[in-house]
């Protein structure tokens, strides 16, 4: 799972430099495990930035899934329903999707 921040990522793990680092252990609050050093901690960081500006964030696939081929009445349905998909396909990715 990722986290978004509301600001720019913290460059690296430390005090106060990330609020997500536990006082007593240094260890990441977000992760469930302890790393070996901070810079590995760090290449493992959950956190997110998102580019900005952006549009309106949504689940394209989901959308997609509501325009498929098949359900349409007629050929000029059909392509229009297949256009709308690819114009889906191809706007640009803001988050990655996630299992």
């Amino acid at each position: 799972m990722s986290y978004i921040v509301p600001r720019d990522k913290p460059k690296r793990c430390t005090r106060p430099k990330c609020r997500f680092m536990d006082r007593d252990t240094l260890d990441c609050r977000l992760q469930d495990k302890s790393w070996e050093s901070f810079e590995e901690q760090y290449e493992h960081c959950p956190l997110i930035e998102i580019p900005t500006p952006h549009g309106r964030l949504g689940d394209l696939d989901a959308l997609k899934a509501q325009y498929k081929y098949g359900e349409a009445d007629s050929e000029d349905e059909k392509v229009w329903m297949m256009n709308i998909r690819r114009a889906i396909a191809n706007a640009p990715t803001v988050i990655e999707a996630e299992e």
